[in-house]
């Protein structure tokens, strides 16, 4: 939907491959460290049959989150609106990994390595972004 959106409202094609980057090929490196790892589950009744580490809700929700606040930072003119954008997302996704603790559905740990992954891939297609973007405006300077 976030795609869409942006190809309607500001036919940004990078920030289009930057959802899918973030989104897509971070949930293919979460399937694969879950088959790398792993690590069973804590032990509680009816638990789910899949492995622990990282967390998936605690990956997907960061990456999730942050994507849809940076593209919605790109949408808007008012600087507040972003802020509150940003604390929002920030805010949802700890609550989604806590809840993940509570429920003994993950240890801390998967927890705190699905949001490391999840931050960190987010970090490295978001830099990736702003430099592609740079470099294009680069580009249409020196070409006039």
């Amino acid at each position: 939907m976030a795609m869409v959106i942006i190809w309607v409202r500001l036919r940004d094609y990078k920030l289009i491959f930057f959802v899918f980057l973030t989104i897509g090929l971070g949930y293919g490196l979460y399937q694969f460290l879950k088959r790398v790892v792993e690590r069973p589950r804590p032990e509680i009744v009816d638990q789910l049959a899949t492995f622990s580490f990282p967390s998936g809700h605690a990956t997907h929700g960061i990456l999730f989150l942050l994507t849809l606040a940076f593209v919605f930072s790109k949408l808007v003119q008012s600087k507040k609106a972003s802020q509150i954008a940003w604390v929002a997302a920030i805010i949802i996704f700890m609550l989604i990994g806590l809840s993940r603790i509570t429920e003994g559905r993950h240890f801390a740990s998967d927890v705190l390595a699905g949001w490391s992954l999840g931050y960190t891939w987010f970090t490295l297609c978001s830099g990736w972004y702003k430099i592609s973007i740079r470099d294009n405006h680069r580009m249409h300077h020196t070409d006039q």
